[in-house]
């Protein structure tokens, strides 16, 4: 298959001092091919739906956030894992775009992000203008046998619960191929109170993902964000035990 001319280019570290550090644990990449007709409407015109075999994907991600501290803290000093601080979970719904005129800048947008910190819903929503919502959010994980849940204590109400089977692990993405297209991307775009679109550069290494097997689904964080899916049509899967990440800060597009 002939590589998507707006997948992402393989990782290189962005120039200048990253804002922050963090680590995501326990990813699930849960995704669905959706007509970009119908993400239109809720996305900026300033932004070009990303399609991969004819069809824009819808990405259901939940997730853990360790170590969540400033950059400028040494990398040897580690905080551990305070609840809501430098620990919490956090789930998002989201879709892949590029600035107009800009393919070479693929990235990500998200109709939303539930956190369990009231901190870091906060902190998002000044530094990074992105659509947080404060949440419970839950999970277990037994063996390979993984339960999550959330619980949005704000409107608009939504909740979502999954169970997952990490499975085997599965051979490095290539560009051209639908696992990189979902999971290679180290932008995302957000607009600031005055509509202007900004983009936040991020650095992990390549994604360690393994296969998953998913053993149940109820959510409708997807559905609050203005988007229907068939649910009941089995999702793209993909899982990642855990990744060490860096983010900068938020600039306007050209910078």
């Amino acid at each position: 298959m002939a590589t998507n001319p707006r997948e992402p280019s393989p990782p290189q570290r962005p120039p200048g001092r990253p804002l922050m550090r963090m680590q995501w644990r326990n990813l699930l990449f849960m995704h669905w091919p959706v007509p970009a007709s119908a993400l239109r409407p809720l996305i900026p015109d300033s932004l070009v739906i990303d399609e991969f075999a004819g069809t824009a994907w819808i990405g259901l991600i939940p997730f853990t956030m360790r170590d969540v501290l400033p950059a400028i803290v040494p990398e040897s000093l580690r905080l551990g894992d305070i609840p809501g601080i430098s620990a919490f979970h956090e789930c998002n719904v989201r879709t892949y775009v590029h600035p107009q005129g800009r393919p070479d800048l693929p990235g990500v947008w998200f109709f939303s992000l539930d956190a369990a910190s009231r901190c870091g819903v906060w902190a998002a929503k000044r530094f990074f203008h992105l659509r947080y919502f404060h949440s419970h959010i839950a999970l277990r994980r037994s063996g390979d046998d993984v339960a999550y849940s959330v619980d949005r204590t704000h409107s608009p109400r939504a909740k979502m619960s999954c169970t997952w089977r990490i499975g085997e692990p599965l051979p490095q993405s290539a560009p051209g191929e639908l696992t990189y297209f979902l999971t290679e991307r180290y932008m995302l775009f957000t607009t600031n109170g005055n509509s202007e679109l900004r983009r936040c550069r991020i650095h992990h290494d390549p994604w360690p993902v393994q296969s998953a097997e998913l053993l149940s689904l109820n959510d409708s964080l997807v559905r609050a964000a203005g988007i229907d899916i068939d649910q009941s049509q089995p999702p793209v899967l993909h899982y990642a035990d855990v990744i060490d990440t860096h983010a900068w800060r938020l600039e306007p597009v050209d910078q």
